[in-house]
């Protein structure tokens, strides 16, 4: 293959370029109509009540702790094998992340390992559903109802992933997307916050806008933080949800062709999906099962082919620097955090360091694949 085949390819067609230059041309660059109409297709999209759109992945997280009532000392069970916005997210407003381990079928949040971590400081549990497979959500909001618990969804990968044919982000109290330029679907940034509940959904509309009377007037009922977007962000993920079928399909596409090239490899195993859930199939990245072959030994490798190929979250959230130095943090001075230093989940130990991701994007063809395939087979 003459072309390297990239593992992050930014799906970007005239259409986008046409509606920036218009709002542009338009001058009025902040959010508003642009916004306004994503937020209604996405929240059809997602079969929600609400969509609100926030600057970015991260601040809708930090808007759905603080519109939940989450702050200093509370806890709130996750993963910690994620981008550390999860767990960030959490400490922003002094609660404190509970790392427990994933089921090393799925590399999802081990329900039992949820089970097994509440105590009476516990207030949320924020499953990320991780390269866009579906947690079992069913489990989670039986724990969650039993414990009186909010659920949190991380939803940054998994746009178009479903339980049952209902979208992810619409079983816990709130879900939460990414449109990080590398997602499904992009807007360079962006993030929103799905629900179906008017109260929660006027009091997130409020905080992103320095706590104004999201109706109209000068009138700040609380403190809020300016996490608006601009229509020009807007403009380009509403041209992205009318590609969405275009676009998502294919990486579904992707994902099923290599699920069947490579289901019985010797020497590696595949995320599982459980039954009835449907991935976003927003990163595929098979583990090592083969002793004396490295992550690192397949990526040089397969570089050699010109295919892209690396680890993501080989470094844990609980082994970052930012968490086993916890004690360094604004409110480590009123809230007692865990030593993270201490923390061990082997199963996260284990996907972080014999996991590689190979290319998934939507530009991605058949032949690539085969290709690709077909090199890895060979390489074992």
């Amino acid at each position: 293959m003459s072309e390297k085949i990239p593992v992050v390819d930014v799906n970007i067609g005239e259409k986008e370029i046409e509606e920036v230059i218009k709002v542009v041309r338009s001058k009025f660059l902040i959010e508003g109509k642009n916004t306004r109409e994503f937020e209604s297709k996405f929240a059809k999209f997602t079969g929600s009540k609400h969509a609100v759109t926030v600057v970015n992945g991260t601040s809708a997280l930090h808007l759905a702790l603080t519109a939940l009532g989450i702050g200093p000392g509370d806890e709130v069970i996750t993963t910690p094998f994620t981008f550390i916005a999860s767990s960030n997210a959490i400490t922003f407003n002094g609660a404190i992340p509970i790392f427990v381990d994933v089921d090393r079928n799925t590399y999802n949040i081990d329900p039992e390992k949820i089970r097994e971590a509440i105590t009476n400081k516990t207030k949320a549990i924020m499953p990320v559903h991780i390269f866009g497979n579906p947690s079992n959500m069913k489990e989670i909001m039986e724990i969650a109802n039993e414990h009186d618990l909010y659920v949190i969804e991380d939803c940054a990968q998994a746009h178009d992933a479903r339980i049952s044919g209902k979208h992810l982000g619409t079983f816990g109290t709130l879900g939460v997307f990414s449109f990080y330029g590398t997602k499904n679907l992009i807007g360079g940034e962006g993030g929103a916050i799905i629900s179906n509940d008017d109260e929660l959904d006027e009091k997130i509309k409020s905080l992103k806008n320095h706590g104004r009377n999201p109706k109209g007037g000068y009138n700040h009922y609380q403190i809020g933080y300016n996490y608006r977007i601009t229509d020009i962000v807007a403009a380009i993920m509403n041209v992205q949800m009318d590609r969405a079928h275009e676009i998502l399909d294919r990486r579904h596409r992707n994902g099923n062709l290599y699920r069947k090239l490579l289901d019985n490899q010797e020497g590696l195993t595949i995320q599982k999906i459980l039954p009835n859930h449907s991935s976003s199939d927003y990163i595929f990245a098979p583990l090592i099962t083969k002793k004396d072959i490295t992550p690192q030994m397949i990526i040089s490798y397969l570089k050699k082919k010109n295919i892209a190929s690396r680890t993501i979250y080989s470094v844990l959230s609980y082994e970052q620097p930012c968490y086993t130095n916890i004690s360094e943090w604004i409110f480590a001075k009123v809230v007692n955090y865990p030593d993270y230093s201490k923390v061990s989940c082997p199963n996260a130990e284990y996907i972080a360091t014999h996991h590689f991701e190979l290319p998934m994007v939507s530009t991605l063809s058949d032949e690539n694949i085969y290709y690709i395939v077909d090199s890895l087979k060979f390489f074992f």
